[in-house]
Formats: C-alpha cells, sequence, structure tokens
C-alpha cells in the first residue's frame, strides 16, 4: 500500500530541503531513508489508531498522501479500510491532539462520472450525481467531502487533486504501459484523439509544500479543492508514453482497437477475468478526454511546475533503468505529513 511513494518521496525531500523536521509513517519501512537529523520514520499502518497518534502527536501540520491506489489486485474492502477508515481516523486524530492544518491528497477521479468527456475541467465541476461503482474512486470522494466537512476553527484543511501523475518510483501510471510493452503487449486503444492530463512527481509535491506552508486560519485555502497540473498541454496517453517506450528500447504500439469495440470487450474481460487489467475503467480513461486546468492553484498557491517536461522525462527515464525505493505516508516538521 503506497510503498513505493512516488509523492511521499518528493515531498518529503523537498520539506527537508527548505528546513522542516519531517515525520514519516509508512507500512514499511524506508529502503533509501534520508541521511538527515530532521526526518524521522515510523513503520506503522494508517487503520492502526496507536501509530497514527505516535506520528501525529507534537505535530501542527498533516500532509496526508496515504491510500490504497486502484489496483486490479486490491481487495473491494480494501479502499474501504484504508481511504474511508484509515482517512477518517487520521482525521479525528487531528482533531484531537490539537493538530492545526491538513492537506489532503485527492485525485482528479472524483470528478470523473464515466463515459462524459473532460475537457479543461476546473474546480467548478461536481462529484458525480450517481456514486461511481468502483470502489476506488467512491472512497476518494467519500474522504475527499470528510476532509473539507473537517475544516473549521481547530483545524484547517484543503485538497489537492494531482492528475495523472508519474516520475520515479512510480509503480501504476508508467508500469502499466512499460510492462504491458515488455510482456509483447502492442496496441492502443481508440483513435488517438482523445486528450488525459499528467503532471510529474516533484512538481505535485511541490505544490503540497506550498499548500502546507500556506494554509491555516484565515487563508483562503481553507476548505478548497485544487487541481494540480503540469505547464505543457494535454496529449493522448499513447502519444505520452511513445519516448518513454523508445528510451527504453521497447516495441511502439501500432495496431488500435477502436473505442466501442475496446469498450465491449473490456467488459467481457471483466465478466471472465475479474482482475484483468484490461476493463472498462482502463478503456474509459484512455479513450475519453480527461484534460484539466489549475488556474485556481497558480492563483492560490502560487504554484508553478519547477521542474520542466524536458528533465521530467530525463528523471523519470533514468530511475525506469534502474531501480528506485521511497515511502508513502508523510508527516512534516512542526508540521506531520501524512503520505
Amino acid at each position: 500500500m503506497g510503498g513505493a511513494g512516488m509523492l511521499g518521496y518528493e515531498i518529503v525531500r523537498q520539506l527537508l530541503e527548505r528546513g522542516h523536521m519531517v515525520r514519516v509513517l509508512d507500512i514499511e519501512p524506508l529502503s533509501d531513508p534520508p541521511r538527515d537529523p530532521l526526518c524521522e520514520m515510523i513503520v506503522g499502518d494508517i487503520r492502526d489508531p496507536a501509530a497514527v497518534e505516535l506520528a501525529c502527536r507534537g505535530m501542527d501540520t498533516v500532509v496526508q498522501t496515504a491510500a490504497a491506489v486502484w489496483n486490479v489486485q486490491t481487495p473491494r474492502d480494501r479502499y474501504e479500510q484504508v481511504n474511508v477508515g484509515g482517512n477518517r481516523l487520521v482525521i479525528d486524530t487531528c482533531l484531537r491532539l490539537g493538530v492545526t492544518r491538513l492537506v489532503y491528497t485527492s485525485s482528479m477521479d472524483v470528478v470523473v462520472d464515466g463515459r462524459k468527456p473532460i475537457v479543461d475541467g476546473d474546480e467548478s465541476l461536481p462529484y458525480p450525481a450517481r456514486m461511481p461503482t468502483d470502489a476506488y474512486s467512491r472512497s476518494k470522494i467519500i474522504a475527499e467531502k470528510m476532509v473539507l466537512a473537517a475544516n473549521g476553527s481547530g483545524l484547517s484543511t484543503c485538497v489537492l487533486r494531482p492528475v495523472g501523475m508519474y516520475g520515479p518510483r512510480d509503480k501504476y501510471h508508467l508500469g502499466n504501459i512499460i510492462g504491458m510493452a515488455r510482456r509483447g503487449v502492442s496496441l492502443r486503444l481508440g483513435d488517438g484523439t482523445a486528450r488525459f492530463s499528467h503532471a510529474y512527481s516533484e512538481n505535485v509535491a511541490h505544490a503540497h509544500v506550498l499548500a502546507a506552508e500556506l494554509l491555516g486560519p484565515g487563508s483562503v485555502l481553507c476548505g478548497q479543492s485544487y487541481f494540480i497540473c503540469d505547464h505543457y498541454p494535454a496529449e493522448n496517453l499513447f502519444d505520452f508514453m511513445e519516448p518513454f517506450l523508445r528510451a527504453l528500447d521497447l516495441p511502439l504500439p501500432r495496431r488500435a482497437i477502436p473505442y466501442r469495440l475496446a469498450y465491449a470487450l473490456a467488459t467481457l474481460a471483466e465478466a471472465v477475468v475479474p482482475r484483468s487489467n484490461f476493463n472498462r475503467f482502463a478503456v474509459i480513461q484512455t479513450c475519453v478526454d480527461h484534460t484539466f486546468v489549475d488556474a485556481k492553484a497558480k492563483r492560490d498557491l502560487g504554484y508553478s511546475p519547477i521542474v520542466s517536461r524536458q528533465e521530467a522525462f530525463r528523471r523519470s527515464v533514468q530511475w525506469l533503468r534502474g531501480e528506485g525505493a521511497g515511502f508513502s505516508f508523510v508527516h512534516f516538521a512542526g508540521l506531520p505529513l501524512m503520505l
């Protein structure tokens, strides 16, 4: 559950660079912990009241990034236990211990309602009229609503919604496409016109650090949600992935399956192999526009990407060619960050 810590690792690194004391709570120990006296590691589970209390005690800010990330292999009830129950425990612990600031990592998926495209979506988008059937999106909506509702005089809260995130320690986004290429699967889904927004992990981490430092009583951030994107135009998922495949000397997908056929096949695949990566959720995310803008984050957080697209690509490929490790549930300084 988040052991690779793509986002958490970068948040911790940036906080330490700014001189903050950082406390990390993760279900697994760090494989490459920072050699810094300001960094403290706690091995524990977000579902464990004792571990969460130990992590939060004496801190004044929590950045809550811990989550059961969407994965077909994850048991359905895990999302409820971790993303809803664990998050409720974090909120309750913050209120009881007098933690004054809580930054929560949500997802663009909280406004995705299925087949309807989203083009340049912003924070005015509502939650889906009907709760999504997939357990991950459902749990993230519930958790986000809890965090925003908890904003008040004793606890200031805000929510960040990264778009499709990638970078070093990425097990899911880059990992799925590259894993398919390495297994010899060479297919594109859709006609190539659908666009999907991406964000590099260090840039998303920078937004979290800004939020943690700016949030507080009377802040414009209180009770607000923010999409976090990168500065380059959204493009088709397979077009975005091709440079990574080339850099790794992997075959490029040339054959394409039309959207309607792909959706029908995915429906069948779900019935025959329920835990297949080829499912309707993946087809919709690939074949329907999902693009977002982050003008609100630029205005209120002063956010702008700190790593260029070219450098983000170079760093990601460097990691993909080797190995990386990290962590997921972080606390930060004087301020705790829970990732």
